[in-house]
This record gives structure tokens, C-alpha cells and sequence, in this order.
């Protein structure tokens, strides 16, 4: 049997793309729209120039795991004196801060300070940590990333959870990059925000422009070039304009040549047109079962996890089991499930596969209808 050991692993800093500045005397997130690196402390400057030289700047980075748990999530609740509260996802039991002693507290949804408010805020949010190595600039130290989206926590929940229900390994390279998205406040607020995602680096497509501090660096070679090209141009656009002209009229007279054969070849296209109409067989008919192949995935969303949310629907606040799936596009969406429903959904574990008729109820999804196609039991002891 093999003994696992814990240890600590080295860290070289963090990797972000956003950071908390003070204006007005107020804290607020300023969104870079790239990635940046903090080091943990002034030994790991040589780390930092490596990074700001590779990645500072881009939209993307190439990294790697250790172990199959890179991944976390909490939910953490601060007040003026720091972090009151937390508790891991999925679990029922958390800490609390007592009198500065942290004591085991009951943690589910109906605890007070998970509830949003008519902001859509809570004082209770989850934050999630990514561990991973950056083999450009070395395979000994790792690097941490806090991520406080919801979406992007989604995102990467999303893309852990699916290598899990598929048995696989995190050997590969993987890329990890920020995509702008038009989101959408709880009062209809429209606003741009950049959403991390992940995928293998074999299928990464980068086409994001050149961002501003790159192209400043290279402003004065691009000059350069630019002048140059444009010195050589003037030389071949005057041979271009005259062998240009040349190709127009050798253009018009085939074009006049072409126009009075038209006019005879068209009636024979005709004919040999009807003809084919004729002759041609009649098409048989697809089976129905072969043209609704292509629909049997429609609607159809993996379970991830359930939970119970107070909602209030048509004035009046009542308790529904909530349905964490995502779809056939991995694209995570939280769904309120009728109560009939609930029992039989409450027994089925991660990787269910459902097909719902969802519809928008305010800022709520409601499955109108549950229809069970694989359901995976959880194993309950006697």
C-alpha cells in the first residue's frame, strides 16, 4: 500500500489580471484585461523578470498540474475584521470566528448571509484557487491564482469536473485565457468583463490582438518597416497599374466574345435540364428515426450538484431543490426544479444526463420538465 504524504509546496506568487487600488479613498478591482505576476517576496525577482518577459501582457497562458486536484473552491465571508467565515464547497460544515476562535458552524443555503439581497449580493461568496506550474520559466515552483468571477469558477468547475467523469489524467498542457464577455447585472445593467477559461493547449486558437504594451515596445521597429515598405511599394505600383490595365482589356473583348455564345448554349442547358428532371428517380424517404438522431441531445444537460434556494415567486418565498447542470456545450446554468421532480432528482449523483424544458422566470431558470435519459444513482448505505 502506498503512504501519501502532505507537504507544502513551493510557491513563487500569484498570477492575476485585475489588482485593488484605492481611489477617492475607496478600494475598488481595476481590470487589466491581461495577466500580471506578484511575487511572494524579493528572492523570486528572477521568476518575475522571466514572466513579465514571456507572458506579461498576453491574454493566455500554457501551464501544467501537479496531481489531479489543482482545483478548489470556498465560500468565505468577511467583515471589517477580515475573514469571519468559510466553509469548502459541498460540505455541510464550516468555521466561524467566535471571539477570535474559529468553531464548526452548520453551512447550507439557508444561512442568512447566503442570501442575496435586491443588489443580487451576498455577504457569503465563493472563491476558488488554481495551483499550477509554468514550464517556461520553471518546473519546481508553483504558481497560485485566486478567482473570485462566478463565471470563470463555473467555467473551471465545469472543465475539472468533466475530466473526472472520463477517467482522465492531468498530464497535458493546458491553456488558460480571458475572453471579454457583456454580462448582466441582477438590475439589467449591461457591462463588459473578462471571464477566464480553460482548455488543452492542442486546441487553443489564439486571436486576440497584440495588447498595448507590446505594441508600444515595438512602435519604433514597426516605424521602421513601415517606411521602408512604403519606399518599395512606390517603386511596383506604377509596373502594377500597367499590367492591370493590360488584363482589363484582355478581360473586355473575351467578355464580348462570350456574349454571343450565350444566347445558343443557354437554350440547350435548358433542355438538358428538363430532361435530367425527368429522368431523375424520386428521392426516398428518410426514416424518422434517422432524421431525429441529430435532435435526441437537444435540451440535454449533465448534473453537477443540487442544493435548496428560498425563492420567491410570485410574492411569496418557498424553498426549491436547485439543479447545478451544464450542457452538451459545457456552458453551466443553475435551474429551479418543481417539487414533484425533486425527490427522484435528489437521488441521482454527478453526471446524470436530463433533458429540460427550461423556462426564464425573472433572473430564474424553472424546468417546466424533467425527462431522466442515463440517471447515475448515488450509493447510499443501508
Amino acid at each position: 500500500m502506498k503512504e501519501t504524504r502532505n507537504f507544502t509546496l513551493p510557491v513563487i506568487g500569484k498570477v492575476q489580471h485585475g489588482e485593488q487600488i484605492i481611489q477617492n479613498g475607496k478600494k475598488r478591482v481595476k481590470e487589466h484585461g491581461y495577466f500580471i505576476a506578484k511575487i511572494q517576496d524579493d528572492s523570486m525577482q528572477l521568476f518575475l523578470k522571466k514572466f513579465n518577459d514571456l507572458i506579461k501582457g498576453s491574454k493566455s497562458i500554457d501551464i501544467k498540474f501537479l496531481g489531479d486536484n489543482p482545483f478548489s473552491i470556498k465560500r468565505e465571508r468577511y467583515n471589517t475584521a477580515g475573514k469571519v467565515c468559510y466553509c469548502k464547497d459541498n460540505e455541510t460544515t464550516g468555521m466561524q470566528k467566535q471571539k477570535n476562535q474559529w468553531k464548526p458552524v452548520e453551512c447550507n443555503s439557508n444561512c442568512p448571509y447566503s442570501q442575496k439581497d435586491e443588489n443580487g449580493k451576498s455577504a457569503c461568496n465563493r472563491i476558488a484557487w488554481l495551483k499550477f506550474l509554468i514550464p517556461e520559466i520553471s518546473n519546481n515552483r508553483i504558481w497560485l491564482m485566486k478567482i473570485t468571477g462566478q463565471e470563470s469558477i463555473d467555467n473551471l468547475d465545469a472543465f475539472f469536473t468533466i475530466q473526472k467523469l472520463q477517467g482522465k489524467q492531468l498530464k497535458d498542457i493546458y491553456t488558460i485565457f480571458l475572453t471579454q464577455k457583456e454580462q448582466q447585472t441582477s438590475k439589467g445593467e449591461k457591462f463588459n468583463n473578462y471571464i477566464l477559461d480553460i482548455i488543452e493547449k492542442e486546441n487553443f486558437v489564439s486571436n486576440t490582438p497584440i495588447p498595448n504594451q507590446k505594441q508600444e515596445n515595438l512602435s519604433t521597429k514597426s516605424e521602421q518597416i513601415v517606411n521602408n515598405n512604403v519606399a518599395e511599394k512606390k517603386q511596383t505600383t506604377s509596373t502594377n497599374v500597367k499590367n492591370t490595365e493590360k488584363e482589363i482589356d484582355k478581360q473586355k473583348q473575351a467578355k464580348e466574345n462570350t456574349t454571343t455564345t450565350t444566347s445558343t448554349t443557354s437554350n440547350k442547358k435548358q433542355d438538358q435540364k428538363t430532361k435530367k428532371t425527368e429522368q431523375k428517380p424520386k428521392e426516398t424517404e428518410k426514416p424518422k428515426s434517422e432524421e431525429n438522431k441529430e435532435e435526441n441531445f437537444d435540451n440535454c444537460y449533465a448534473l453537477l450538484r443540487t442544493y435548496n434556494e428560498n425563492i420567491v415567486n410570485k410574492g411569496q418565498k418557498k424553498e426549491y431543490l436547485i439543479g447545478e447542470f451544464a450542457d452538451m456545450n459545457d456552458k453551466i446554468c443553475q435551474v429551479a426544479i418543481r417539487p414533484e421532480d425533486a425527490d427522484e432528482l435528489l437521488e441521482c449523483d454527478l453526471g446524470t444526463v436530463v433533458r429540460l424544458n427550461v423556462q426564464d422566470v425573472g433572473n430564474r431558470k424553472f424546468a417546466i420538465k424533467l425527462e431522466f435519459i442515463e440517471k447515475r444513482l448515488k450509493n447510499i448505505a443501508a
